[in-house]
């Protein structure tokens, strides 16, 4: 008997200790919830305040991204207030409704096994009863013999008894073990695992539903971030401002003193001299072709270096900590490294790669570069342009206009100087470019 009752006593601690972890588990994920739903609306605060941005008024294909940007912000920002309301009330009222009908239920149960539990204990005070009654009787055998009989049948009726309370008693222990032990812990859990899968898969809805949202804005600014164009850009701004960048008037011909002459004049006595200048432009206007394409071709090799550096990969993600923790976990084999020479050699390469600051050092070389070129090859299209001299003395008359090559007029000496400095300059360049950016010419 004490067995039994230290065995009860422990199937009582046990039902104690369920009934708290399930009302600890429930309350935990209540607090998680209200918590959670803090946390998502003071995110979603902040992400309205971000997207609390001037919208630009160009129609720029870099302004159409801030646009996508700043909608997807509000968007993301609307998507988790609505995650915190839910968590807040649609997902919490469930789990305190689980968590009092699971006490109330406990307690119907320990009524129930409370119930029992006074009918083992008369069961065990009839037992101790009928076992007086034996021990009552078996002394008083000898002292009335004449009473044999009657002691006889209260002895049988006594062991009757006793053996149909044990029986009874054995009944009863069978049926709690075998039958309302599993009864009393399936009444106690009814309804708790639904409930809890139901506010998890509602959980887990809310967050794919969240998800998609949040891959739908990214498509989105995909698409805008493919869209960057820089011609139409260009396009856009020279039409905005048609005023600013549209071709000037042209240069209308202002006669002095009446002279009614408009067009170049070739008589006989100059004709020769326009001749002889003509041949010496065309000679010069070929040199100058070969110089601008010499020129064109340098331009497009320092433009190509110099997007090769702004396009260097300092903006590619990193390798995720997954994909490193495998590497040091499962070592590769000789083989599967030579299957992926490719990958190794690209991170060799990117391992091998000058230092920021020497990377942005001979940006910043190339950049002068490219504009040096640059100038130099608008320069070429200024140079190529016939000058205007004006005679002072003797020539074609007084105040008159003479159209003059690079060659003519008093200024030979300091032109000529011009164009070796600016040929210096270019040479330099080429030998600048072929040496830093190894590009060949």
């Amino acid at each position: 008997m004490g067995e039994v009752r230290c065995q009860l006593v422990d199937q009582l601690k046990v039902l104690d200790l369920q009934l708290e972890q399930k009302s600890q588990q429930l309350q935990d994920l209540t607090d998680y919830l209200r918590r959670r739903s803090e946390i998502e609306g003071e995110y979603a605060r902040s992400l309205d305040k971000l997207s609390e941005r001037k919208e630009p008024c160009s129609g720029q294909s870099v302004a159409q991204c801030w646009l996508v940007l700043l909608a997807q912000t509000r968007q993301e920002s609307r998507d988790h207030s609505g995650l915190s309301e839910i968590c807040r009330t649609t997902l919490t009222e469930p789990l305190t409704h689980c968590l009092e009908i699971t006490q109330r239920l406990a307690k119907r149960a320990w009524r129930t096994y409370y119930q029992y539990q006074s009918d083992y204990v008369s069961a065990e005070g009839k037992l101790k009863e009928a076992e007086k009654q034996k021990q009552g009787a078996s002394k008083k055998i000898e002292k009335r013999q004449c009473k044999v009989q009657e002691i006889q049948l209260k002895c049988t009726k006594a062991r009757n008894d006793y053996l149909l309370n044990l029986a009874a008693a054995n009944a009863s222990m069978n049926k709690y073990y075998l039958q309302d032990i599993s009864s009393l812990i399936d009444v106690s859990d009814v309804g708790y695992h639904l409930s809890l899968s139901r506010v998890l898969l509602a959980y887990l809805s809310s967050r794919s539903w969240c998800q998609q949202n949040l891959s739908g804005g990214l498509q989105q600014l995909q698409s805008a971030v493919s869209g960057l164009d820089q011609s139409q850009d260009r396009d856009n701004l020279l039409q905005t401002h048609t005023n600013t960048f549209c071709l000037p008037l042209r240069f209308h011909y202002q006669p002095h003193d009446g002279d009614q002459v408009c067009e170049v004049s070739t008589e006989q006595e100059i004709r020769g001299e326009m001749e002889t200048r003509f041949q010496q432009l065309q000679s010069k206007l070929t040199v100058f072709t070969q110089e601008t394409e010499e020129a064109d071709k340098t331009l497009r090799a320092a433009r190509s270096a110099l997007l090769e550096g702004i396009s260097d990969d300092d903006l590619d993600p990193p390798p995720s900590n997954s994909q490193t923790q495998g590497s040091l976990l499962h070592p590769q084999s000789p083989s599967q490294s030579q299957g992926q020479g490719g990958s190794n050699e690209s991170l060799s390469s990117s391992s091998n790669r000058p230092s920021l600051a020497r990377r942005r050092a001979n940006l910043q070389e190339t950049e002068i570069l490219y504009c040096t070129v640059s100038h130099y090859y608008t320069d070429l299209h200024i140079r190529v342009r016939p000058k205007v001299v004006h005679y002072n003395n003797g020539g074609y008359g007084n105040d008159e206009n003479e159209i003059q090559g690079d060659d003519g007029g008093g200024d030979d000496d300091k032109d000529n100087d011009d164009d070796n400095d600016d040929d210096a300059n270019f040479e330099l360049c080429l030998i600048l470019l072929s040496e830093s950016e190894g590009v060949s010419l």
